[in-house]
């Protein structure tokens, strides 16, 4: 058992009496890739936190083909869009063009972070650019792995850079931390200021989860000129084969208990450890374990809530299949399991908003009385995903049923 984390945690939006942001704390995200000839799959986890009152949704949008030179309109500013674009199913804030998180057709799947860095002012210098969010779906309609989802992230950073109010309604601008994985690897991305970023890979056999901080120490990756502009700041004052991303970019740590893991990535990591340890068989009913975890905050309540969570199966073949709570309780709350149709098929469905409103109308205390009754719905949607019988229409199908059990 993991213990609770006795840290508070703290509102994006609040000021200290300095005037200063405090450090963002919400969301978190895992992978536990599986080993090289391993019968048990990749699995993929995330919990979005944003706040208590902003509706999330899950949507589906089909692949497509576009004309040369057409543009893209992304939340707040247009790009060139590509040739073509793959099937995905998003998880979101309603009002946002991007995702928090999400899959596509490859089995790719990405999830994202708020960050902060030495360099947060100046991705919060109130010009409109990419957000987080953004570049959660554009790597999904674009990547085919893992490893082209990092290179078409990085790409968008360096070329059009983050940055944009991130709250509807609100003035709440941040950095970005991803995780994207497929059924072999996994890679982290961390970035810095407007362009900077970092990248991590997680082999096979591996596991990883991020938070809300800077996590990366030694980069497989980096913006290329990202060692020259750390070096003229002074950000870092050592060998270039030793540059550390945390120590240059997070700032104001530098003893070695300082830059250690804490407070829910602590908690995540020591899930993980207990739970995708050497010879334990970590499937997705244990990232559900981790997903819920109230204790340490990994599943948030209170004004800041975990508002929509994704676990993601992934095995080297065979049919993938993603799961949504798309309701607004992941600590009661039933997972939905989606797959892609054939030739990445996404079905008719519409919005989940009705079921994710639902919950918000019958209040926690009907819900937790409909908690058993929605776990069966989860074991027997499970095992329908296990026996490859899982379509769209089998998250609409479910969607329907939870939304009937709620407002009966």
């Amino acid at each position: 058992m993991i213990p609770a984390i006795a840290a508070p945690l703290l509102m994006l939006t609040s000021s200290s009496s300095l005037g200063v942001k405090p450090p963002p704390q919400s969301c978190d995200t895992f992978v536990v890739v599986a080993a090289e000839g391993d019968k048990l799959p990749t699995i993929f986890g995330k919990n979005s936190d944003r706040p208590n009152t902003e509706t999330h949704e899950v949507v589906r949008f089909p692949a497509a083909e576009h004309p040369p030179g057409a543009k893209l309109r992304c939340q707040y500013i247009e790009i060139p869009q590509v040739a073509k674009t793959h099937a995905v199913v998003l998880s979101r804030p309603a009002w946002l063009w991007g995702a928090e998180m999400g899959a596509n057709e490859h089995g790719v799947c990405c999830g994202n972070e708020a960050v902060f860095s030495r360099e947060s002012g100046a991705a919060d210098d109130g010009v409109d650019r990419l957000l987080g969010m953004d570049i959660v779906r554009l790597v999904l309609e674009r990547a085919t792995t893992a490893k082209e989802a990092l290179e078409v992230a990085a790409g968008l950073m360096e070329t059009h850079g983050q940055g944009g109010n991130c709250e509807d309604g609100g003035r709440w601008s941040y950095e970005n931390g991803f995780l994207f994985a497929d059924p072999k690897e996994a890679f982290v991305l961390e970035t810095s200021g407007v362009h900077w970023w970092a990248s991590e890979r997680i082999g096979p056999g591996k596991r990883r989860n991020i938070s809300n901080g800077i996590s990366i120490r030694k980069p497989h990756s980096m913006h290329p000129k990202l060692l020259e502009h750390a070096t003229a700041k002074g950000y870092w004052k050592g060998d270039a084969k030793d540059f550390d991303w945390k120590v240059a970019m997070l700032g104001g740590r530098s003893s070695a208990d300082e830059l250690e893991p804490e407070g829910r990535e602590l908690a995540g990591k020591q899930w993980l450890e207990e739970l995708a340890g050497e010879g334990k068989a970590f499937t997705w009913r244990e990232m559900a374990k981790i997903l819920r975890d109230t204790d340490s905050g990994i599943c948030m309540t209170g004004g800041f809530e975990s508002t929509g969570s994704q676990i993601s199966t992934l095995p080297a073949g065979g049919l993938h299949v993603h799961s949504f709570t798309a309701n607004s309780d992941t600590s009661i709350g039933c997972f939905k399991p989606f797959s892609f149709g054939p030739g990445g098929a996404v079905g008719t469905g519409g919005t989940t908003r009705p079921v994710w409103e639902a919950y918000r109308k019958a209040g926690k205390s009907k819900v937790r009385g409909l908690q058993a009754d929605l776990r069966k719905m989860e074991e027997e949607l499970a095992a329908e995903a296990a026996a490859a019988k899982c379509s769209p229409d089998t998250f609409d199908a479910a969607v329907q049923a939870e939304l009937a059990l709620v407002t009966k």
